[in-house]
Order: C-alpha cells, then structure tokens, then sequence
C-alpha cells in the first residue's frame, strides 16, 4: 500500500483545520507538511495535530512555488501529493489508487461546483498541481519554476516525460478551489 507524502504551501491558515479534517488516509500511510509562506507561524495560528509544520519565505515566488521546493527537499521517498490551502482531500482517492504503484498518476478535477473541469491530460494549461500524484523517486531534482503560475503544469510536464509507468485514472478525484 502506497504512503504519500502531502505537501500544503500555505498563505490561507484558517483552512488547515478543515483540510486536516479532510485526510481520510490512514495515519501510517501519509505525512502532511505544510509550509507557510513567512518569516514565521502567525501567533493565533493553531497547527492541526496531523502534520508537520515549516515556514519558508522567498519573495522571487509566486502561489507557493518556493513553498512547494521547500517541502520536496525533505522529502526522501514515497509519492508527493500537492494539496493547495484551498482544497479538501477527495472522499474516494486514497481508495481509488491506494494499491497502484505507477509511478505518475493523473485523475480528473471537476470545479468547485461541480462540473468537470480537468480530465486528467498532462500538458500545458491541462494539468492543475491537485490532479496528479507521483513518486519522490520521478521527481528527482525537478522543482517549481519559482516566479511563475503555470509552473504546475511545467513541472507535471517535466516529471510526465521521465515518467515510466504513466496511468490516468478515469474519474473525479480533485474539486479545483473547493473552499473558496
């Protein structure tokens, strides 16, 4: 069974607490970093139990690109899920693809209302970092382009064309800015 490392680059900490509630992954299989985007943790904030907790701050990054590279370079294998601070876990990943052991796998995303907004393509401008799941190992040294807001999809990219046993899964597994 797969163990996945969740990485949150985070600017919104009000959300943790309900992402945290979100995480329907047994404990043994996941860990949760999330990394804040500052010097330090907002005193008021209350760190939810089920993570570890970083703050990074580099003012070349954009939408948590810095954030994300921070999180990569401690992680020493397992898969790597991007889970931005304005998303939920999906109730049926972790039973849709617990027992895969592709090393990139896609799924579709529908939008925060519910219309299918991904299909699970990797390529430009097809791609969002919450709809896909890779191996530590297939990413390597490949990081987020700090200063720009399409570096999820070039990064998928990157990873997508090293990838040696791509699968798309053919169902909604990711709901794009679901609370917002």
């Amino acid at each position: 069974m797969m163990f996945i490392n969740i990485i949150t680059a985070c600017s919104r900490p009000n959300n943790l607490e309900v992402i945290s509630k979100s995480i329907n992954i047994p404990s043994e299989n996941y860990r949760w970093i999330i990394v804040y985007d500052g010097e330090e943790k907002p005193s008021d904030l209350i760190v939810p139990e089920n993570c570890e907790f970083y703050t990074h701050k580099d003012i070349k990054s954009r939408v948590g690109n810095s954030q994300k590279n921070f999180a990569l370079d401690i992680i020493d294998s397992g898969y790597v899920y991007f889970n931005d601070d304005d998303t939920l876990i999906h109730p049926e990943l972790w039973d849709s693809i617990k027992d895969m052991n592709n090393d990139f796998i896609s799924f579709k995303q529908n939008d925060n209302r519910g219309r299918l907004r991904l299909h699970g393509e990797v390529g430009y401008q097809k791609i969002d970092s919450h709809n896909f799941i890779l191996t530590r190992e297939l990413i390597g040294d490949s990081r987020w382009i700090l200063d720009k807001y399409e570096a999820d999809g070039l990064f998928a990219i990157e990873c997508y064309n090293k990838s040696k046993s791509f699968i798309k899964v053919d169902k909604v597994l990711s709901i794009y800015n679901q609370l917002r």
